[in-house]
């Protein structure tokens, strides 16, 4: 009985030996897309962005040197397609790419 006492005491006198409560878990922050800031190897590779770049423009996706894009942007690429890369495309693939979960 004495040793339970003893043993209940130290218990109650060492609150440094308590866990602190752990730091709750925080959802990783959402990925947000966009042509400004995503590479070309992403939407290649994204599932769900190839459709919208696929959608908007098939023959950068079909072209056969489009892997020496992947380290680009699409506002990059302009200056060498800018008959197909053009300002109204861009914006709608931008606000297809910014509504994604």
């Amino acid at each position: 009985m004495k040793a339970m006492l003893i043993g209940l005491a130290l218990l109650a006198a060492a609150p440094a030996f308590a866990q602190a409560p752990a730091a709750p878990i925080q959802a990783a922050p959402a990925t947000t897309y966009s042509v400004e800031t995503t590479k070309i190897g992403t939407l290649l590779d994204t599932p769900a962005l190839l459709v919208i770049f696929k959608k908007y423009l098939p023959e950068i996706v079909a072209n056969p040197q489009v892997d020496q894009g992947r380290d680009l942007t699409l506002p990059e690429i302009v200056q060498y397609v800018p008959d197909i890369v053009t300002p109204e495309k861009l914006a709608a693939m931008d606000a297809e790419l910014k509504a994604l979960p």
